[in-house]
């Protein structure tokens, strides 16, 4: 299967991204476009990164963020599974310094709650940020203009551009599916996907045993 490798950004790409995005577009056999769009605000740069897409011929849409650095074999992890909307785990930053991963269940009320655990095998989800997805040409040709946006609630809560897209996928009757094995590197001034694993490892350490008295 043929995919456009696609990287939207307002400013410049990582080096480690650029060089993750050439290598998995030269070891996909079924063929590989890299691309890179520049332009803001977000939604309207993904939107972008579809409509070139569509008037290709390519079978699916890899987006990459672009300070975002996914495994070199992510793109065949993820056609293995079949699925339309396939998304890679991506450590995310949120405010009060609070690191999570991208992907996220609705709850009854609306709102969403990001996932902090989960084991090794694919499960769904309701939305997650775009860091490393993939999704197949019928999504897009089914849900239409525009695929992201970005919305403002009446009590001036800002809807994301990939809850947006999500959800219209939703009422199209797709659902996204997590390959956790799939884990990318987020680099902010340091890698967030090295302070999870440090923080996981400092969690699994044994307590030293207090000092005697």
């Amino acid at each position: 299967m043929s995919v456009l490798v696609c990287i939207p950004t307002q400013r410049d790409i990582h080096g480690l991204t650029t060089a993750a995005a050439f290598r998995i577009c030269a070891g996909h056999a079924g063929g590989a476009e890299f691309r890179t769009f520049q332009a803001q605000p977000t939604d309207f740069n993904r939107n972008l990164c579809v409509k070139y897409f569509l008037e290709g011929s390519h079978d699916h849409l890899l987006f990459i963020d672009s300070d975002v650095v996914p495994p070199d074999d992510c793109l065949d992890q993820m056609l293995a599974t079949g699925r339309p909307i396939v998304c890679g785990v991506c450590p995310i930053l949120l405010e009060g310094s609070r690191i999570c991963t991208n992907v996220a269940q609705r709850a009854p009320d609306g709102n969403y709650t990001f996932i902090d655990e989960f084991g090794s095998e694919p499960f769904e989800v309701d939305a997650a940020g775009l860091g490393c997805t993939l999704i197949a040409r019928e999504v897009f040709e089914k849900i239409g203009v525009p695929w992201f946006q970005f919305r403002q609630t009446p009590d001036c809560r800002l809807i994301g551009e990939d809850i947006h897209f999500f959800e219209q996928a939703g009422a199209a009757g797709y659902r996204a599916l997590v390959v956790p094995t799939v884990q990318c590197s987020h680099f902010r001034t340091i890698d967030l996907l090295e302070v999870i694993r440090a923080v996981h490892r400092a969690q699994r350490a044994p307590r030293p045993e207090p000092a005697g008295v």
